[in-house]
């Protein structure tokens, strides 16, 4: 089971490289002790080309992104050169090598009207660029090699990489008053619960459109109330609009996922966002 890892640095590479380390993987743009590793651009295919044929390898993950929501709205052509043209090199490169390609998505890929969490099936339609470019990202993939794994996950946290719960708990140890909205909804996902399902998942060979997201939603301003206490905090927080914010993207104000094609092929095992928390605080804080 050779594996390769695009994007081993960030987050959920991270804990993606936790998981799979008893399998044969390639980490891309990480250096870990005793494992192999290499740096490349995705978005150059001819470096692409020869790191593929030095490792030839039978499952791709792509956990790689531009990830800055508002500065995709300034850096509209380097967004859609990762988000969507490196996707594309990637699955390139699968195919010809005949590898699985799974493909980490993100829940911005809907506009936040409806008023039930989210299935595959459901229409999309993104409000900024990184969500449009991922959405791309996903077409390029199903383009190419019309069977991709497109896992679409939702407000990931973790422990190498800051995040909404490090701010938050930064924020409190200070005794800052936190604002936080109490009109966005959404997914909290532990990263590496997500890089857990992404193994499952992985060698089912069952390729296909998953949400992947721990059960249920709340606001951002219950997900900080809920951080602070399991963290045994006590912080002053208070709910603001999200209207009164000065981002530069908008963004869906609901996204809540439901994982129904997760659930059908290997059973949902994800935990409820509440029991997540709580494991990333004993274990990852």
């Amino acid at each position: 089971m050779k594996v390769m890892l695009i994007g081993a640095a960030g987050m959920l590479g991270y804990d993606l490289a936790r998981v799979l380390k008893r399998h044969d993987l390639m980490l891309v743009d990480l250096n870990i002790e005793g494992m192999d590793t290499a740096k490349c651009d995705i978005t150059n295919l001819v470096a692409l080309k020869k790191l593929f044929e030095m490792f030839r390898p039978s499952y791709v993950i792509n956990a790689s992104a531009y990830t800055d929501v508002d500065a995709c709205e300034d850096n509209i052509d380097l967004a859609y050169k990762v988000n969507s043209d490196g996707v594309r090199n990637l699955a390139v490169c699968s195919k010809e090598y005949a590898a699985a390609f799974l493909h980490v998505s993100t829940d911005y890929v809907y506009d936040g009207t409806n008023t039930k969490p989210y299935v595959e099936s459901d229409r999309v339609n993104p409000l900024g660029v990184y969500g449009k470019s991922k959405l791309d990202g996903e077409r390029q993939a199903a383009k190419v090699m019309k069977d991709p794994f497109i896992v679409r996950t939702a407000l990931l946290y973790g422990k190498n990489r800051t995040n909404f719960v490090t701010k938050i708990l930064d924020q409190a140890k200070l005794g800052k008053i936190i604002t936080v909205p109490d009109d966005m909804t959404g997914s909290p996902t532990y990263s590496l619960e997500l890089a857990r399902q992404i193994e499952k998942l992985l060698f089912t060979g069952k390729p296909g459109l998953y949400h992947t997201a721990n059960q249920g939603y709340c606001s951002r301003y219950e997900w900080a109330k809920k951080l602070c206490s399991l963290a045994g905090i006590k912080a002053e927080i208070k709910p603001i609009k999200t209207v009164t914010l000065t981002s530069k993207a908008p963004r869906p104000l609901y996204s809540a996922l439901r994982n129904n094609n997760l659930d059908q092929t290997i059973g949902n095992s994800m935990k409820h966002w509440e029991e997540a928390l709580e494991e990333y605080i004993k274990n990852d804080l």
